[in-house]
Order: structure tokens, then sequence, then C-alpha cells
């Protein structure tokens, strides 16, 4: 009984954990600019278990400009069980980030700074 806890637990490890950032080569690369417009594209579509390299520009300067503030520009954040965070992309920059993405499913990617102003929202969906 407890070496199938151990394995049990040995998986979930290994699950959760996989699914965060990755050093990993990315099968696709994903291009996306975001500004007070919202993120485009806002629409995408992977295949589950690959690594998704995502670039995110920002083509306005969001939230603010003010770089001596905590939060500032733009951000671009997977909710769980990705729970993947992109902060402070100023105007003009570019931040990447890769993930593998595990879970089949639809989920929300947003900018938490701008949402209470802007319309910044997008899906990804895992098939």
């Amino acid at each position: 009984m407890k070496f199938k806890f151990l394995i049990f637990l040995v998986s979930s490890f290994f699950l959760i954990f996989s699914c965060t950032k990755t050093e990993d080569k990315p099968d696709i690369v994903i291009d996306i600019t975001v500004s007070k417009e919202g993120y485009n594209p806002s629409h995408i579509e992977v295949p589950r278990n690959k690594v998704v390299l995502f670039r995110i520009k920002a083509i306005d300067e969001g939230i603010g400009d003010d770089y001596t503030q905590k939060y500032y520009g733009h951000c671009f954040y997977i909710v769980p069980p990705y729970d993947v965070m992109v902060e402070n992309i100023k105007k003009g920059e570019t931040k990447s980030v890769k993930v593998r993405m595990i879970y089949p499913g639809r989920y929300i990617f947003t900018c938490p700074y701008c949402s209470g102003f802007f319309p910044t929202k997008g899906e990804i969906v895992i098939k």
C-alpha cells in the first residue's frame, strides 16, 4: 500500500511541475501583441504535450510607463493550472516564456494589470 502511495506521489509531483515554465526546445512559436485593445491573436489552439514559446510584444504603454512603479506596461498571465506570468512588458519590448501544455481544455490568458480598464483577455485551447 505504501508503495502505491509513493508512486502516486511521485507521479503527481512530475505532472504538476511538468506544466510550468521549461527550458526545453519549443515545438511551436506563437507571437502575440498586447495593447489597450487586447491581445492579437486572442484565440490560440495548440496540441497537447507540446512546448510552446510565447513571444509577447507590447505595442503601447498599458497601465503606464513609470518604470519606478512595481507594475507598469503590460503582462501575460495564463491561469492555473499553468499559472505562468510574464510581467512588466514595456512599450516596444518583447518578452518570452516557454510552457509545456499538458492539460487539455480551454484556459484564459490575461493582463491582470489592465483587465479592469482594457479588454485584455484571450483563450488558449489545448487539444
